[in-house]
């Protein structure tokens, strides 16, 4: 399992919107459902700064979630210049391995069955 890992300063004003966008109802998570590699994500706000976030995407594997990409290409691009309303600046963290990860059940899993 992978873990996708960015690091988000939105717009004081649009954190209402960044946050249905990209929490566990929004349109960016419903697209990775999609996949059957997406695992889940778990979305962060800072507490220092409010409108500081951190998204971890889990993945099943790396070239399986690069597929995604490929595959929702045209999506993937209108839903960045969505994204690109609310943010200020964006940062790719990295990619990680993920180690000792919960079961895939609860809030920050996909809530696909199983």
């Amino acid at each position: 399992m992978i873990a996708l890992v960015w690091m988000f300063d939105v717009r004081p004003d649009m954190t209402h919107d960044f946050e249905r966008f990209y929490g566990a109802d929004g349109d960016w998570t419903a697209l990775s459902r999609r996949s059957r590699s997406f695992l889940g994500s778990s979305f962060l706000k800072d507490i220092a700064s409010s409108s500081r976030y951190l998204l971890v995407e889990y993945w099943g594997e790396m070239v399986v979630y690069e597929k995604h990409v490929a595959s929702f290409e045209k999506a993937i691009e209108a839903l960045q210049r969505e994204r690109d309303r609310f943010v200020l600046r964006m940062d790719a963290v990295g990619v990680f391995n993920a180690l000792d990860t919960p079961d895939r059940k609860g809030p920050t899993w996909s809530r696909r069955g199983g």
